[in-house]
């Protein structure tokens, strides 16, 4: 078996890191496209949901949007929080909450997550390696 010359692993390095990269730019082009044309929708659905209600005050920009759909994320994926279990109209909505919309949440949360866990693992490949100094 031949082994890779120190041009080739730079290369792949770089493949890499350009794929990473360009993974995680489409990643946020998705949520910027959830935020402005899902979101509305994903609120409708959340109707009960006090921390949704409260924080929908905040505008129409991208930073406003953003943290609504945040909000929504960490509501869908984490465990039921006290504010949740407090509000039981809010944990019906949740379980009613659509699997087409909840796929618009999961798909970047799984994308984000392997983005995060490919850098690690190519900063402790670029570390085992030495390539960049």
């Amino acid at each position: 078996m031949k082994l890779l010359s120190m041009i080739e692993i730079k290369l792949l390095y770089a493949a890499i890191v350009i794929a990473l990269f360009f993974l995680m730019a489409l990643n946020l082009a998705v949520m910027v496209y959830v935020s402005f044309f899902k979101l509305s929708e994903m609120e409708t659905h959340l109707t009960h949901c006090y921390l949704i209600q409260a924080n929908n005050t905040g505008g129409n920009g991208l930073y406003s949007r953003r943290h609504r759909l945040n909000l929504i994320t960490a509501i869908i994926r984490k465990r039921r929080s006290r504010l949740l279990l407090d509000d039981p109209l809010a944990l019906e909505d949740i379980q009613r909450f659509p699997l087409h919309l909840r796929r618009w949440i999961e798909i970047p949360y799984r994308i984000n997550a392997c983005s995060v866990f490919g850098i690690f693992v190519l900063w402790g490949w670029t570390e085992y390696l030495g390539l960049v100094k």
